[in-house]
C-alpha cells in the first residue's frame, strides 16, 4: 500500500504522567513532563481504500508508575481544524501504546 495524505492529522502523545492538581502553583513547584520520557511517537497511516491506522506511544523511565497516552484525528474546514474522533488510554506501567483505526473520505 501506498502512503496517502489527505489532509488529516493526528495528534498524539499527550503525555500526563504526573499530574497534581494544586490551588496555588508556584514556578519551582512547576516540573516539566518530558523529564520522566524516554521515548515517544505518533504516527497516521492513510491506506488507499480510506482506512486511517492512528498510533500513539509513551514510554517512560523506569521509576514512571503511570502513563496517559491520547490520539485525536482531525479533519481541516477552512482555516479551522475539526475533532472528528479521540482515543486515550491510561496505564499504571511505565509504558504504553494507543492503536486505532477510523474509515476517512477522501478530502482536508
Amino acid at each position: 500500500m501506498t502512503r496517502k495524505h489527505y489532509g488529516i492529522t493526528a495528534l498524539c502523545i499527550m503525555p500526563a504522567m504526573l499530574a497534581v492538581a494544586m490551588p496555588t502553583i508556584k514556578a519551582e513547584a512547576v516540573e516539566p513532563r518530558m523529564t520522566y520520557i524516554i521515548s515517544y511517537s505518533s504516527d497516521l497511516y492513510i491506506s488507499d481504500s480510506g482506512e486511517a491506522s492512528i498510533t500513539g506511544y509513551v514510554r517512560g523511565k523506569s521509576d514512571v508508575t503511570s502513563t496517559y497516552v491520547s490520539a485525536t484525528l482531525q479533519r481541516k474546514s477552512g482555516n479551522d481544524w475539526i475533532d472528528v474522533e479521540s482515543w486515550e488510554d491510561s496505564s499504571t506501567k511505565n509504558s504504553l501504546s494507543v492503536m486505532e483505526t477510523y474509515s476517512v473520505s477522501r478530502g482536508t
